[in-house]
């Protein structure tokens, strides 16, 4: 797929041969890898572990984010790990030179049914990444919300080629990060799962 800025994005099935779908999405997890090792924000054993598990077949409801897969590896108390992908989703801002909102508020917004509607296709898109539309003004202005910085940037590159190539123009794509638990509820409430 051809982006807006000209880069050829390499847009992976997130399922293994035989059509059993990935723990995580194969490209939000190759490229979150190489920015967390390019940053020096996970160890070696860390990554290859994050690569095995991310790669595996989905064992549970949903598809799990690489971030979620780096914290369940240092973080032994579900309860304390909310924070720790609040920290990752900030260094990896701050290393791909975004200075990100948190939005605590987002997981109160209603689902943009319509603009769902209109674009099918960037449901799928924005399911597999997990990556929920925060809002979105006749596909001019959209902002698209995560946990993850990665997920953002592939999210905010789908949307502008599809919808530039659907009306002829390119929308202005605002990204924010979400705290976990209020991603999580914005997952569910858009995508189910």
């Amino acid at each position: 797929m051809q982006t807006q800025a000209g880069n050829t994005a390499v847009l992976e099935s997130a399922s293994l041969p035989g059509g059993a779908p990935t723990a995580t999405d194969p490209t939000c997890l190759d490229q979150t890898t190489k920015l967390l090792q390019e940053q020096g924000l996970a160890t070696p054993a860390e990554l290859h572990q994050l690569r095995e598990h991310g790669l595996a077949p989905l064992q549970g409801p949903r598809p799990w984010d690489p971030l979620e897969f780096l914290t369940a590896l240092r973080v032994g108390d579900p309860d304390a790990r909310p924070l720790e992908v609040e920290q990752l989703g900030r260094a990896l801002s701050q290393a791909m030179g975004q200075q990100l909102a948190l939005v605590p508020f987002a997981s109160r917004m209603s689902t943009p049914s319509a603009f769902y509607d209109l674009h099918e296709n960037l449901l799928t898109e924005c399911r597999r990444l997990m990556t929920p539309i925060l809002y979105a003004e006749e596909s001019e202005a959209i902002g698209v919300a995560s946990i993850n910085p990665v997920a953002l940037g592939i999210a905010a590159e789908i949307i502008m080629h599809t919808i530039g190539e659907k009306t002829g123009t390119t929308p202005i794509v605002s990204r924010v990060l979400l705290h976990h638990d209020g991603w999580m509820s914005l997952c569910q409430q858009q995508f189910g799962i």
